[in-house]
């Protein structure tokens, strides 16, 4: 794997924790909910955080467009219904 699909991954992965930490929050109150867990979400997010952050740094300051479509996409997808989230083609069917 090169150093920029690396990178890719790592910023897809980023958002997956982004979405589900944001999603467990939701959950706050329920049955399904875990503080330990969350807490452990937490912590392997800043690790893998600490391994892209310089590369991540290099992206948001030259494509901070980028960035933000990504957090607007993040965003999106928190605030879809499940029938919605549903209809999402993956594009490879």
């Amino acid at each position: 794997m090169t150093e920029f699909e690396l990178f890719k991954n790592g910023v897809k992965l980023m958002a997956l924790y982004q979405l589900t930490l944001e999603q467990m929050d939701l959950m706050k109150g329920s049955k399904i909910y875990s503080q330990k867990i969350k807490q452990k979400m937490n912590y392997l997010e800043k690790d893998i955080e600490s391994l892209i952050r310089n590369p991540m740094k290099n992206l948001d300051h030259t494509d901070e467009q980028m960035m933000n479509t990504i957090q607007n996409k993040i965003e999106m997808i928190l605030d879809l219904p499940l029938e919605e989230l549903i209809k999402i083609e993956s594009g490879n069917e």
